[in-house]
C-alpha cells in the first residue's frame, strides 16, 4: 500500500465495510512498540487509524494480506 493512494475495501476489516473508500494518508512503523500504523482518511475526510502489532499473529496475518482487505483505485478522478 502507498501513501496518497486511495483503496476500495473488498473485504470487512476493523470498522471498514466492504465498498468503502479510503485514502491512505500515512504509513508508519514504531520500532519500540513493533507496531505498524496507518491512518486512512474517508470520503467525508474522516481520519482512521489501525494499529498492527508485529507480537500479535492475527495482526500480522492481516498485514502481510492487506491485498485481500483492500484493491487500489487506479482512476479516481470521480470519486
Amino acid at each position: 500500500m502507498k501513501t496518497g493512494n486511495t483503496y476500495i475495501v473488498r473485504k470487512s476489516i476493523f470498522n471498514f465495510k466492504v465498498g468503502q473508500i479510503l485514502t491512505l494518508i500515512r504509513y508508519g512503523y514504531q520500532a519500540y512498540f513493533g507496531e505498524y500504523n496507518f491512518v486512512f482518511a474517508d470520503m467525508e475526510n474522516k481520519n482512521i487509524c489501525v494499529v498492527l502489532r508485529g507480537d500479535d499473529e492475527e495482526d500480522m496475518k492481516i498485514y502481510h494480506n492487506l491485498n485481500e482487505y483492500f484493491e487500489e483505485l487506479y482512476d479516481n478522478t470521480n470519486l
